[in-house]
């Protein structure tokens, strides 16, 4: 089961990546947005999140699951575009070296002593890698249920879906 779910992971990352320029003129995007699937695929494989996307953590909420949404975007990132509904703000560095014991003290107080829960980190978009370090850490925690969602704040955006300024 375990190597099924984690098939189905690659695909759903390559096929989200695939898709990312189809039918538009823009060049040179393609490399870039490859790279971080494949980063994406490898942290989550190796980690143990799970992965969640748009449309699913969309349904999730509308469905009235209860579900711990933690944001960890800067908090002017979180002010400037506003945040998903219900998210809580956990801030991280945008790479490992620069996270110190307090980051990692802030986001654990965040997520709350719950192990079994229903865990959605994000940031900014597929790339960015503050949510695949929040991730990592809630994993290494004892936490069981940890998705990251690549897409962040700017696929959110993009569908259409409500932000709380």
């Amino acid at each position: 089961m375990k190597k099924y779910l984690v098939l189905v992971t690659l695909l759903s990352v390559f096929s989200l990546a695939a898709c990312a320029g189809h039918g538009t003129s823009v060049k040179g995007k393609e490399i870039p947005i490859e790279s971080a699937a494949v980063k994406l695929a490898s942290d989550a494989k190796a980690s143990g999140f799970k992965l969640i996307t748009t449309s699913e953590l969309k349904k999730s909420l509308d469905e009235g699951k209860k579900i711990t949404i933690i944001s960890t975007l800067p908090a002017e990132e979180d002010k400037n575009f506003g945040i998903l509904p219900g998210a809580l703000s956990a801030p991280l560095p945008k790479t490992e070296k620069e996270l110190t014991p307090a980051d990692k003290d802030n986001l654990l107080k965040v997520a709350g002593t719950d192990k079994e829960k229903e865990i959605v980190v994000y940031c900014g978009f597929v790339a960015c890698r503050r949510s695949t370090i929040g991730a990592k850490i809630l994993v290494d925690a004892g936490y069981k249920n940890v998705y990251k969602y690549p897409g962040g704040i700017t696929a959110w955006i993009e569908a259409g879906y409500p932000i709380v300024k």
